[in-house]
């Protein structure tokens, strides 16, 4: 028999790949456990500790990431000098320039992703946090809107980074599925937390009166400071503790008991055989072009890029719609209650979907899951300015119903990204191309600059045409968006498959192994 063997795997079809997940550990009283495998369990304990404090550090930063994100309201207040949230035309164009500005940066995650599945997770990560960190502090110095507006793409383009490595390592860091969906479940949450950023910088705007013509030359660059400060915390953080999660090129020992293998290549204990990896050869990553071929992503892309783009719109348009007069096909909510009452219902909700999601993933299926809420998505922008007509009559009433429908449109949107962001980690077949896949769907920020874009129109069109009558307009394109994206969602599959996405050869891969003992003559 020969000592030594090369073998080419067999292909294994992708929707497959998942029964080859870790197994859970049976029960104590189902196997007799001996004192060599209660050792083992001690060893593995410091890993699992290890990788939980890897996920904290991951969530830290995407921290980081929602605090680069919610920094534009002092730019507005600097522009527009005036605290309103709902502002009026003035605002809503420099909001959506802004919005836009920052979209278009994010599209840069194609790249960071096809970087990261390279050169790695870590590199990456650590680039846009410091490049975020220096965003920060040059914000500061931005006094007009051209200046707001370069800085902003460049904070986009930086942030990109976080957004594509971050869930990328999420899905390396989970053993199983049933630990990603609980793991990305908590992403809307720490989103929600990066709030902080606006608050703190309020708090310092208020709180501290720094004289002196610096200062007063650049009215924001003491909140940006403290903003920054928080980043560059993380960053150093970061650069210190955080480790690498795509695997590496070394070759690593493993003993395979399978005694068909071992029966024809070991011959040193018949009782006891075994087969040891002495090398591995690491699958090319899929390209970008052979993930565009595959029909089952594009899909994909197509149903998140409309969900992206009537979600977004909602909430550009939410303070024109929720300070309009119920009467009138508005949502009835004072002005002066919608920011403070859009934050507590983004907690609610946040909380709603860490508790929630991973149970019902594991009860009814990624899949179908999906496919419920978006379908949800349309009945939301269809009921809501009806219920709010026939509540018209009690100003209390109305408020009660606008506020339900809105807690209700953000927890499917946060659940509806979580769900695509599982379904994004399941496209690819091995974390070699993890990364080009989560930064293709940064494409979905174009349709998030279109809806900025559509809402300045809507507001500058509300001025010649009737309120009641722009109102219906805008919630009748916000039900047709998203009754395409729900069309659309009967199309996706949870898992993509050989030959109709994937050309077999990009998913063959070669694994070398030593049947140990002693080798015959051939």
């Amino acid at each position: 028999m020969l000592g030594f063997h090369k073998r080419t795997r067999s292909l294994i079809p992708v929707k497959d790949l998942a029964k080859y997940d870790k197994v859970p550990l049976y029960d104590e009283e189902e196997m007799d456990i001996g004192e060599e495998e209660v050792d083992m369990g001690s060893v593995s304990e410091p890993k699992v500790k290890a990788r939980q404090m890897q996920l904290t550090l991951v969530y830290a930063i995407f921290f980081a990431e929602a605090i680069m994100a919610s920094s534009l309201q002092p730019q507005l207040q600097m522009l527009i000098s005036s605290d309103d949230y709902c502002g009026n035309l003035s605002t809503s164009y420099l909001r959506s320039i802004l919005d836009c500005a920052y979209a278009f940066g994010g599209t840069t995650g194609i790249f960071w992703g096809w970087l990261s599945d390279r050169i790695g997770r870590r590199r990456v990560t650590i680039l846009g946090l410091w490049a975020m960190f220096i965003c920060c502090f040059f914000q500061g110095f931005a006094t007009d809107l051209a200046s707001c507006t370069i800085f902003r793409f460049f904070a986009g383009l930086a942030s990109s980074t976080i957004v594509v490595t971050t869930l990328t390592m999420i899905g390396d860091l989970s053993e199983n599925t049933a630990a990603r969906a609980k793991n990305v479940a908590k992403l809307p949450l720490i989103a929600l937390c990066g709030s902080i950023g606006p608050i703190l910088q309020g708090i310092v705007s208020g709180n501290v009166n720094p004289s002196g013509a610096v200062w007063e030359k650049f009215p924001i660059l003491s909140t940006q400071i403290a903003c920054g400060s928080i980043v560059l915390s993380i960053a150093i953080t970061a650069s210190i503790m955080l480790q690498e999660t795509l695997p590496s090129d070394q070759t690593t020992e493993v003993v395979d008991s399978d005694c068909e293998k071992a029966g024809f290549l070991s011959a040193a204990d018949p009782d006891h055989p075994s087969i040891r990896v002495v090398d591995f050869v690491r699958p090319d990553p899929i390209s970008i072009n052979q993930f565009i071929q595959a029909p089952s992503l594009l899909v994909l892309l197509s149903s998140f890029s409309l969900l992206s783009l009537h979600a977004a719109t909602f909430d550009v348009l939410l303070p024109h719609l929720g300070q309009s007069s119920s009467q009138h096909g508005g949502m009835g909510i004072p002005c002066t209650w919608l920011g403070l009452m859009v934050l507590i219902v983004r907690g609610i909700a946040g909380v709603a979907i860490l508790r929630v999601i991973p149970r019902a993933v594991e009860k009814f299926g990624l899949l179908k899951l999906y496919r419920n809420v978006s379908l949800v998505f349309p009945g939301i922008y269809i009921v809501t300015p009806l219920l709010a007509v026939v509540a018209a009559c009690s100003v209390s009433l109305a408020a009660i119903i606008s506020t339900l429908a809105i807690f209700v449109k953000h927890a499917l949107s946060g659940s509806a990204s979580v769900l695509v962001a599982l379904l994004v980690l399941n496209t690819t077949p091995d974390a070699f191309s993890a990364g080009t896949v989560v930064g293709m769907m940064q494409v979905a920020n174009l349709f998030k600059a279109l809806a900025v874009a559509v809402s300045g129109a809507s507001f500058y069109l509300s001025n010649d045409l009737d309120m009641a009558m722009t109102n219906y307009a805008l919630w009748t394109c916000l039900a047709l968006f998203g009754a395409v994206g729900a069309a659309l969602a009967y199309f996706v599959r949870e898992r993509p498959s050989v030959e109709r996405d994937f050309p077999s050869e990009v998913l063959c891969w070669e694994t070398c192994f030593d049947a140990e003992g002693t080798a015959y003559d051939v």
